[in-house]
């Protein structure tokens, strides 16, 4: 039997199913309100906090959070759960809501509340969280601390959600961003001290550094665009362009080896002609290519492809491999990777960003057994 189902009826995955009948829920946040020790700990905190009862619902919430949630009535979280509260992505996908889908397995907050009701003891944790607000993707990360405490004789519980989004946005920064360029940079400088020897070939050795120029160049560019777009403020620049031209431009940016391995099949010749912004939609085919070949073994080939897809313009990336749950509910948000080095993760966390939140579009992905992983974005218009 999972954790938490004996005496709890049904549950989902592994946690209770169940909340509290609305009157009940009256009365929890009543006593819950006129508890001093209750808004004493609201306000100490300068983080967002929230108080729960048994069942993961929200009785009462402080000042930053309904600040930081775009709420005016405190009433407007009453009964809702963490998930609901923040508008989280996954929030509808299990039969009781938040903490009822396979996703929320991997939740830091839900682990910590859980891990505090059943101890009894406080419990720590990080947890990272897409959300959907106001028709805009975006990633957030929070230090969270559940602490058990008793109210009026009823055991609740304190839920602290520290954002940390901007401290693993400059970790990510500094692993993955200025490790390439110091590594770029050091290549420059061989190639430099390369050109003052005598006897060289002084243009093969010039071309070769402006290549490694412009490959700087445009990672610089790129950090550039992200940032802007976290902060809503990257306009594209819409122009024509073709299906066709898109993918011979990706094809032509890629090395010898990844050429070799990348299938690029041509678009029909009816394909439509796209008004869009070439250059931040070669950025996220490009991450969808570079992460599709390190996905696979060598020798493996993926797939590139243009297709209508319910009339929209569609781009789709295969590889043969097959994401298992715990990574595929977790492959958009900022701070995950299945890489090994700390830090990594930008990629598909870009595509989205960019994808969604620049261009319009919807970034997703299929994976299975029989067809591998196909990563996609479909663009507006059609």
């Amino acid at each position: 039997m999972k954790k938490g189902e004996e005496g709890q009826g049904k549950a989902s995955f592994f946690v209770p199913s169940g909340r509290a009948a609305p009157l009940e829920l009256q009365d929890q946040a009543s006593f819950c309100l006129d508890e001093p020790l209750v808004h004493a700990m609201l306000e100490a905190v300068d983080s967002y906090a929230v108080v729960l009862n048994a069942q993961r619902q929200i009785l009462a919430a402080n000042p930053l959070l309904l600040e930081g949630i775009a709420k005016e009535n405190p009433g407007d979280f009453l009964g809702l759960r963490v998930g609901e509260a923040f508008h989280c992505v996954h929030r509808a996908e299990g039969s009781d809501g938040c903490g009822s889908s396979r996703a929320c397995q991997g939740c830091g907050a839900l682990l910590a509340v859980l891990a505090a009701q059943d101890s009894q003891q406080p419990s720590s944790g990080e947890c990272l969280l897409s959300l959907q607000r106001e028709g805009r993707w975006e990633a957030r990360e929070f230090s969270v601390r559940a602490r058990p405490l008793v109210v009026a004789g009823h055991r609740l519980l304190l839920l602290t959600l520290k954002d940390i989004s901007a401290q693993k946005r400059r970790e990510s920064l500094e692993h993955i961003f200025i490790h390439d360029l110091v590594n770029s940079l050091h290549g420059l400088q061989g190639w430099t001290e390369m050109l003052q020897g005598s006897g060289s070939d002084a243009t093969a050795i010039a071309t070769r550094i402006l290549e490694m120029t412009d490959c700087l160049t445009e990672e610089v560019e790129s950090q550039r665009r992200l940032l802007l777009a976290e902060r809503n403020e990257l306009v594209p620049d819409l122009r024509e362009t073709t299906p066709g031209k898109l993918i011979e431009d990706l094809a032509g940016s890629l090395d010898a080896e990844s050429q070799a391995r990348l299938i690029c099949l041509t678009p029909a010749s009816d394909a439509p002609v796209l008004r869009t912004d070439p250059a931040i939609l070669n950025r996220i085919l490009t991450n969808m290519v570079r992460n599709a070949l390190e996905a696979m073994p060598t020798g493996g080939q993926a797939r590139l492809w243009f297709e209508l897809r319910s009339g929209q313009p569609t781009f789709v990336v295969q590889n043969p491999g097959y994401l298992p749950p715990e990574v595929a509910d977790r492959v958009f948000q900022r701070s995950f990777s299945t890489k090994a080095a700390r830090g990594r993760g930008l990629g598909t966390y870009g595509m989205k960003v960019l994808g969604e939140t620049v261009l319009g579009g919807k970034v997703g992905f299929t994976t299975g057994w029989e067809d591998g992983t196909r990563f996609f974005i479909m663009l507006p218009g059609g």
